[in-house]
């Protein structure tokens, strides 16, 4: 189960275009429920992304808001 701050931090992906911390404790933890990951797009360049995952939990929460 997600944390209030945990479930903050997924949203935030969803969003806005705020550069997230990969080593934040909330990263940390969705990175092990396996919502987002982390790429590399360079040697020394890495990005977050949701993951497929990441992406239907939060389309879920949407339906939800919308009922």
């Amino acid at each position: 189960m997600l944390s209030h701050h945990e479930l903050a931090t997924l949203m935030l992906f969803r969003d806005t275009e705020k550069r997230i911390e990969p080593l934040d404790p909330d990263v940390l933890a969705l990175r092990r429920y396996a919502l987002v990951e982390v790429r590399q797009r360079q040697p020394h360049e890495m990005t977050l992304q949701l993951t497929r995952r990441g992406r239907e939990l939060l389309a879920r929460l949407q339906s939800d808001e919308k009922e």
